[in-house]
C-alpha cells in the first residue's frame, strides 16, 4: 500500500479529496493531512509518503517552497503532484524545473484523480525495485565485509546493522527450498517480510542459492524467548503464503549488539546444517548440542540393506532406512555427512548392479539418489525418497539376476544330481554359481516347484532305494553313499519319506 499525504490550506478541500477516491481500491493509504507548508513538511519528514498531493498557494510558505526543503532536508523524497488554478500558470513552469511529478487543475475530476494515481504507482514499484536493488548490493557487501570476513567496522555500519549496542539480535535465515527459480520471487520474498514485521528498513541480503539473512532486532521480536519459535512459525506460515514457495527456517541464537550479531550469525549456519535433527520443516532454532562433535552414521547400514536387497526383503528394507533415519535425528548429523552417506549408498547399489550385468549402463536407470539429496528436502522427505530408490535397485537387480541365472538355475539342478553325496548346503551352491544363498533358494523354488531341501532328499531316498534293491551294502554304508552322516537321521528320513524303514524296503523288494 502507497503512502500519500495531502496539503490544502482549505479544510474542506482535504475532506473533499479523502472523500473523492476509494484510496484503498487504488492501494493508497492517506497517511497525514496538512494545512500549510510548514505542517507539512514536519508530516513528510516523519511519514515518509511515497506521493504527495499540495496546493501551490499557501500560507507560511507554498507548494513550491515546500518541494525544495524536502528535497533538502530528506533522504526519502516523494513524488509530488500540484494542484493548482488557471492563473497559477508561472508558478507551474517553476514546478516542473524542480521535478513535479503532475498537476491537476482545479476543480478536480475524480476520473483524473485516480489515474494519475494510478499512473504513478508503476512508477514507484520501479524505483523502489531499482532502489531495494541497491540497497541488497550494499548490504551484501557490508555483511559480508563485517560479519563474515570479519574486518573492522565503522561506528555507522554496526548501527545500520543493529542500531543501539545494548539491543538484542536475532540472525534468521530464509532458505526457500525451490531455489531454482528463486530470482523470480525475490521481490515478493522483500515485500512478505517487510509487511510482516512492518519496518522496511529491516536488514535483509541474499546468502547464496536461494538463501536469504534477515537481521532480528529487539523490537522485531516477540518480549520472552520462549515466544521465538511461534513467532517464527507464524513468520513462516506468512512467507510461504505471499511467495506459495516452501522455505526453510534457521534461527540464531538472541545476542546484544554487533559482536553478538556475528554469533547469531554462526549460530544460524549451524542450526542450517544441522537440519536434518527433526523430520520436517518446521523453523529450527539453534540448540547448544549442536556445537557438540557430531556422532558417526552407520555404515553398516549400507551392507545390511543391500543384503536384504538380495533376500527380496522389501519390509526388512524399510525398516533398516527407518532406522537409519532415527540415528540421523538422534546424533543430529550435519548435511555433508547425510551426504557422504547418500552417496557410498549410491557407489554400492550401482557397483552391484554392475556385478550382474555386462551392460555398462543398467544403473543410469536408476538416476541419482545423491541429486535428490541436493534438492533441499526434509529428512522426512529423503527418507521416503531413499525408499524409493533402494527398492527399485532391488527391482532392477532383481530382474538382471533372473536374466542372467536363468540358465544357472538348471546348471544348479545337474550339480545336486551329481554332488549328492557330498555335504551339501544352499550356502555351499551359491558360493559355487555366485549367487546369493537366499535368493538362490527362492529362484530354485520357482523354477523347479520344491525347496531346495526337499529335491537333495528326494535324490539321495531315490539313490538309497537303488543301492537297497541293487546291493548288499549295509544300512549305515547305504547312509555314507547317499550324503548321511548319521544312519539314524537317514532311517528316519527314509521312514518319514516312503512309510518304511529302508530294512523293511529291502525285504519287502526281496520277498517279490
Amino acid at each position: 500500500m502507497n503512502r500519500v499525504v495531502l496539503v490544502d490550506d482549505e479544510q474542506f478541500v482535504r475532506k473533499g479529496i479523502r472523500a473523492l477516491v476509494n484510496w484503498e481500491k487504488i492501494k493508497y493509504q492517506v497517511v497525514g493531512e496538512a494545512s500549510n507548508g510548514e505542517d507539512a513538511l514536519e508530516m513528510i519528514l516523519k511519514q515518509k509518503p511515497d506521493v504527495v498531493l499540495t496546493d501551490i498557494r499557501m500560507p507560511i510558505y507554498d507548494g513550491l517552497k515546500l518541494i525544495n526543503f524536502v528535497k533538502q532536508k530528506s533522504t526519502h523524497v516523494p513524488k509530488f503532484v500540484i494542484v493548482s488554478g488557471y492563473n497559477d500558470f508561472k508558478y507551474a513552469q517553476r514546478a516542473v524545473r524542480m521535478g513535479v511529478t503532475d498537476f491537476i487543475l482545479k476543480p478536480i475530476d475524480k476520473k483524473e484523480l485516480e489515474n494519475t494515481f494510478l499512473s504513478l504507482t508503476e512508477v514507484i514499484e520501479q524505483e523502489r525495485m531499482k532502489e531495494q536493488l541497491n540497497k541488497r548490493f550494499l548490504n551484501t557487501s557490508l555483511f559480508q565485509r563485517i560479519v563474515m570476513e570479519r574486518e573492522e567496522p565503522k561506528p555507522k555500519e554496526i548501527t545500520l546493522l543493529v542500531g543501539d549496542s545494548q539491543t538484542n539480535i536475532c540472525y534468521v535465515i530464509v532458505d526457500i527450498r525451490d531455489y531454482l527459480n528463486w530470482e523470480l520471487i525475490e521481490q515478493d520474498l522483500i515485500k512478505a517480510i517487510t509487511s510482516f514485521i512492518g519496518d522496511e528498513q529491516i536488514f535483509i541480503h541474499p546468502i547464496e542459492r536461494g538463501e536469504f539473512g534477515v537481521v532480528f532486532r529487539e523490537q522485531h521480536l516477540p518480549n520472552h524467548f520462549n515466544g521465538l519459535s511461534p513467532f517464527l512459525l507464524r513468520f513462516k506460515k506468512h512467507i510461504e503464503k505471499e511467495i506459495n514457495k516452501k522455505i526453510f527456517l534457521f534461527a540464531g541464537e538472541l545476542n546484544k549488539g554487533f559482536e553478538g550479531l556475528r554469533a547469531s550469525y554462526q549460530s544460524a549456519r549451524i542450526a542450517s546444517d544441522r537440519r536434518y535433527s527433526q523430520l520436517h520443516d518446521d523453523p529450527l532454532v539453534f540448540q547448544k548440542r549442536f556445537e557438540e562433535e557430531e556422532g558417526q552414521l552407520k555404515y553398516q547400514y549400507i551392507d545390511q540393506i543391500l543384503e536384504k536387497i538380495e533376500e527380496n526383503n522389501i519390509d526388512m528394507i524399510h525398516q533398516l532406512v527407518d532406522e537409519w533415519v532415527r540415528d540421523v535425528v538422534t546424533i543430529s548429523a550435519s548435511m555433508e555427512s547425510v551426504k557422504m552417506f547418500i552417496f557410498h549408498l549410491e557407489k554400492e547399489l550401482k557397483g552391484a548392479i554392475r556385478r550382474v550385468t555386462d551392460e555398462g549402463d543398467e544403473e543410469t536407470r536408476l538416476g541419482s539418489l545423491t541429486a535428490v539429496c541436493e534438492e533441499k528436502k526434509t529428512l522426512a522427505e529423503l527418507k521416503d525418497a531413499m525408499k524409493i530408490y533402494v527398492i527399485s535397485a532391488g527391482k532392477l537387480l532383481c530382474q538382471l539376476n533372473k536374466e542372467k541365472h536363468s540358465g544357472d538355475i538348471y546348471k544348479v539342478k545337474n550339480y545336486i544330481d551329481k554332488h549328492y553325496k557330498e555335504n551339501l548346503t544352499l550356502k555351499k551352491i551359491a558360493n559355487e554359481f555366485y549367487m546369493n544363498p537366499v535368493y538362490l533358494g527362492q529362484l530354485f523354488k520357482k523354477n523347479h516347484g520344491t525347496y531346495f531341501k526337499d529335491y537333495l532328499l528326494n535324490v539321495r531316498m531315490e539313490k538309497a532305494k537303488q543301492l537297497l534293491r541293487q546291493t548288499d551294502l549295509r544300512i549305515y554304508e547305504v547312509a555314507d553313499q547317499i550324503g548321511f552322516s548319521s544312519p539314524d537321521y537317514f532311517v528316519v528320513q527314509f521312514e518319514k519319506k516312503e512309510g518304511m524303514t529302508p530294512s523293511n524296503y529291502r525285504q519287502r523288494i526281496l520277498n517279490i
